[in-house]
């Protein structure tokens, strides 16, 4: 038999908390929604092709299927994955395109 090789992390975070894309600072306004309910108005402040977090009033579950429109595209859908006083941490369902996030992150500055 051969030998194994395994591959150890440098990163200190699990892999479950490990990100999957560069998130980025941006400044800007969407608006969310969660199925059934009005849309409510948030504040962007971190941004990758995966996810997004958001500053907002409103209380959504942690596990819970929102909405958001991001500015200049069609609604995307998203699950929140955790939650601490107004802030949300999103992961988008299916992930931009790394070009469209970039330029989100570029234009969201």
């Amino acid at each position: 038999m051969g030998r194994r090789t395994v591959q150890t992390r440098t990163n200190s975070k699990p892999a479950s908390q490990a990100r999957r894309a560069e998130r980025a600072p941006v400044c800007g306004r969407a608006r969310f929604r969660e199925p059934g309910f009005n849309p409510f108005d948030v504040e962007l402040f971190d941004l990758s092709s995966t996810g997004f977090r958001m500053v907002t009033f409103a209380r959504p579950q942690v596990g819970k299927h929102i909405w958001v429109n991001l500015p200049g595209l069609q609604q995307l859908e998203a699950v929140v994955r955790r939650g601490d006083g107004n802030n949300f941490g999103c992961e988008f369902v299916h992930p931009l395109h790394p070009s469209v996030a970039k330029h989100l992150q570029v234009k969201l500055r």
